[in-house]
C-alpha cells in the first residue's frame, strides 16, 4: 500500500493469498485490495485515508512504488517467483484517485526495485528471483511507456535456478539461519539498482545471493544495461554472508551506503568521482568500455552494525537504508530487534561521511520492512508488516532522534512507504511544510538529549558524540538553510505567479 499527504503515499500491502507465491515469508493479515491511499498532514503527522485500490487478481503482491521526480505519476511492480512481475504506471489525481496509464511485463520474477533515469526517459527494474535487470522507455511528458523492454541483463547466462520456491521445498527468505542460507547463496539475487548521481551512467547493483556490489555500465542514449565493469564485495568478507539489500548515496559527498542484510550491518564506501567522469568521457568519444574491467568506483572505508553488540545477528535482517534529506543522518530498519537504528555522518577531516551511532529506537510493531520520510524530513512513517500497523515518528532535526507522535493505522500486511508530493499543488500548502520546519528545531536551550531517551522502548545509552557549541553551530546552519528554501519557495511562487 502507499500514503499520501499534501503529499501522498502509497503502501503496497501483501495479499496473504498469494504468500506462497513469495521469496519470503510474510505473517500479515490478508486484505482484499493492494494499494491504500492517505492524505498526510505536516502539521501533526496525521494521515486520512482516501482511497484503497488494486485489483488482487491483477495487482498481486506489490513490492515497490517510484514517484516521478516531475509527473504526478507512480510506478508500482509485483512480486511473484513463479510468473514474471508487471510494472504498472499511475496517474495520480488530487483527491487520491489512481487512473492507471500502462503496465508492461518486468521480464523477469519477484519484481523488486524500480528506478528512473536521469534524463527520466527509462525505468529501470529489478527481478530479485532470477536476478535479471531490465530497462523500460517511458515518455519524458507524459511518464506512459512507450515501447517494450529496451534491455535485459541476467548475471547467471540462462542457466536455471539453483534453489526451489517455497512450496516446492525451498526456504523462507525472511529467516536468517545456517540452513536457510546456505540455500538462499546459492543463486545471484539482485535486490535494488541505482545510478551515479553524478552522470548517471554506472549502475550500481546489490546481489543479496553473492555478497556483491555489481557495477555496471548503462548507456543513457540507448537505455541499456551494456557491460559489468566490476564486482566487489559487499562487506568485510569476514567468512559469513552479508546480503547487501540496498544503496544509498550522500547527498552532498563523495560517499555511498550499503545496508547488509543478513549481517546487519552498514558499509560505508568512498566514491571515484575521477573514475566515473572518465567513463563517461569514453563512451562520448566511443571509446570500448573493456578498458574499465575491474576498476571500481568505490572503496570501502568503513563498516558498523546497525544492532547492539550482544543482540544475535541470526535473529535479525535489515530493511531500508536511506539518507536524510539533510545529510545528516542514516537511518535503517532492523527486522527482528523491531527497531530504527539512527546514525549520525561524520562532516569533518579524513572520516568524513563515515557514521557514529545515534540510537536504536523501537517501531512499535513488529518487522519494519519499509519506511518513508514525509517531505519535510519531519516525520517518519513506518510500515510494520507482520503486525498490520503504521506508526508516525516526530524525527529531530537536530540531534536525529525519533519520538512517537500517537499516530498509528491498522493496514492489512504494510511492506511499502511511497511519498508522493504532489506536482502543481497549491503553494500555501508547500510553503507551511517549510514554515513547520522552521518552528520545530528546538532552540539551544533544548538540545540536551535526556528527554529523548523517554520514547526509546529499545533502551541506549549512546549520546550524539557532539558538544553543545557543535550542536548549536549545526542548529545555526539548519536554520540558515531553512531560510534560503523559503526563499527560494517564494521566488518560485513570485514567478507563477506572474506567468
Amino acid at each position: 500500500m502507499n500514503l499520501l499527504s499534501h503529499h501522498y503515499l502509497s503502501i503496497p500491502r501483501r495479499l496473504a493469498s498469494r504468500h506462497n507465491r513469495l521469496a519470503h515469508g510474510p505473517r500479515g493479515t490478508q486484505g482484499k485490495q493492494s494499494v491504500y491511499v492517505y492524505r498526510f498532514h505536516p502539521s501533526d503527522g496525521s494521515m486520512v485515508l482516501l482511497n484503497i485500490t488494486g485489483d488482487p487478481k491483477d495487482v498481486i503482491n506489490p513490492a515497490f512504488s517510484r514517484f516521478h521526480p516531475r509527473l504526478n505519476v507512480v510506478y508500482t511492480c509485483t512480486e511473484d517467483i513463479e510468473n514474471n512481475g508487471q510494472i504498472f504506471a499511475y496517474a495520480i489525481g488530487s483527491d487520491g484517485d489512481l487512473t492507471q496509464i500502462g503496465q508492461v511485463d518486468a521480464g523477469g520474477t519477484s519484481t523488486c526495485y524500480l528506478t528512473i533515469d536521469k534524463a527520466q526517459k527509462h525505468l529501470l527494474a529489478v527481478n530479485y528471483w532470477d536476478s535479471t535487470l531490465a530497462v523500460f522507455p517511458i515518455c519524458k511528458e507524459t511518464g506512459q511507456f512507450t515501447g517494450p523492454m529496451t534491455s535485459m541483463y541476467d548475471p547467471k547466462y540462462g542457466q536455471a535456478m539453483v534453489a526451489a520456491a517455497k512450496k516446492h521445498g525451498g526456504v523462507n527468505h525472511s529467516n536468517n539461519d545456517e540452513s536457510t542460507i546456505m540455500m538462499r547463496q546459492k543463486d545471484p539475487h539482485s535486490h535494488a539498482l541505482v545510478l551515479d548521481p553524478y552522470c548517471g551512467c554506472v549502475a550500481y547493483v546489490p546481489c543479496l545471493g553473492k555478497d556483491l556490489i555489481r557495477e555496471f555500465y548503462y548507456d543513457k542514449e540507448a537505455g541499456s544495461i551494456a557491460a559489468e565493469i566490476n564486482a566487489l564485495p559487499s562487506g568485510l568478507c569476514t567468512g559469513k554472508p552479508d546480503g547487501p539489500r540496498y544503496f544509498e548515496f550522500h547527498p552532498s559527498y563523495d560517499i555511498a551506503y550499503v545496508v547488509n542484510e543478513l549481517s546487519s550491518t552498514v558499509a560505508v564506501f568512498s566514491i571515484d568521482r575521477a573514475l566515473l567522469r572518465e567513463i563517461d568521457r569514453a563512451h562520448k568519444a566511443g571509446e570500448s568500455m573493456e578498458q574499465f574491467k575491474g576498476r571500481s568506483t568505490l572503496k570501502l572505508i568503513q563498516s558498523i552494525s546497525t544492532i547492539p553488540k550482544a543482540f544475535p545477528t541470526k535473529m535479525n535482517t535489515c530493511g531500508r537504508i536511506c539518507v536524510h534529506k539533510s545529510g545528516r543522518f542514516v537511518i535503517v530498519s532492523n527486522r527482528g530487534h523491531e527497531s530504527i537504528a539512527i546514525f549520525r555522518v561524520k562532516t569533518k577531516g579524513s572520516s568524513k561521511g563515515e557514521l557514529s551511532a545515534v540510537g536504536y529506537f523501537h517501531t512499535r510493531g513488529e518487522t519494519p520492512r519499509h519506511y518513508q520520510f514525509d517531505s519535510s524530513g519531519q516525520f517518519l512513517i513506518v510500515a510494520n508488516q507482520d503486525s498490520n500497523s503504521i506508526a508516525v515518528f516526530n524525527f529531530n532535526l537536530c540531534s536525529g532522534e525519533i519520538k512517537f507522535t500517537g499516530n498509528e493505522y491498522r493496514v492489512p500486511s504494510p511492506n511499502f512507504v511511497c511519498c508522493c508530493p504532489i506536482h502543481g499543488d497549491d503553494n500555501y500548502q508547500t510553503t507551511s511544510v517549510l514554515e513547520n520546519i522552521a518552528t520545530a528545531l528546538p532552540v539551544p536551550e533544548e538540545i540536551g538529549l535526556t528527554d529523548s531517551d523517554a520514547d526509546t522502548t529499545i533502551p541506549t545509552n549512546q549520546s550524539s558524540g557532539l558538544s553543545r557549541k557543535e550542536l548549536e553551530r549545526e542548529l545555526e546552519q539548519a536554520r540558515r538553510e531553512i531560510d534560503v528554501l523559503k526563499k527560494k519557495m517564494m521566488s518560485g511562487m513570485a514567478t507563477t505567479t506572474s506567468a
